[in-house]
């Protein structure tokens, strides 16, 4: 049996180019500008905004419900852009420029996820120790539980 080669794949090597803003990044499903290929007949599904934020005006919730999906909202939108940004690195690592907005990102992201266990609940267990006054250390049962619906 000889060994026959059908096909060799030549994957270019991704360049750094324009990147979306978060919020934008998040609605588009990448950072990076030059690998948005949507699908033609999406494009007029899909819109450019956050249903979830949007529909917050219209749904009668209350201001700190509002002010919760707000800031999940930015959670969300920076995890996303460090989570495309990780995927970048894995192939670009020593990328000077990635890296700093990687740490940038990370700190940001750190700093939301701290306000917002002061402000409301903690997210995740390494937000314990930042919620409430700082009187307890362990506050996971000070926020809703997940089937309750408070991000929505």
């Amino acid at each position: 049996m000889s060994e026959n080669h059908l096909a060799i794949a030549n994957v270019p090597i991704q360049p750094w180019g324009e990147l979306y803003s978060q919020e934008e990044a998040l609605n588009v499903g990448t950072i990076f500008q030059d690998l948005n290929m949507p699908f033609f007949a999406s494009e007029a599904v899909m819109g450019t905004t956050n249903p979830i934020a949007s529909g917050l005006k219209s749904l009668g919730v209350s201001k700190e419900q509002k002010e919760r999906e707000q800031l999940m909202t930015k959670i969300n939108q920076v995890s996303f852009f460090l989570d495309d940004l990780t995927l970048y690195l894995d192939t670009h690592e020593k990328d000077a420029e990635a890296l700093k907005l990687y740490h940038e990102k990370a700190q940001e992201c750190a700093e939301l996820r701290k306000q917002f266990a002061q402000e409301f609940y903690p997210l995740t267990k390494l937000c314990v120790p930042q919620c409430g006054n700082g009187e307890t250390n362990f506050c996971l049962q000070d926020g809703p539980m997940p089937w309750e619906g408070a991000c929505v």
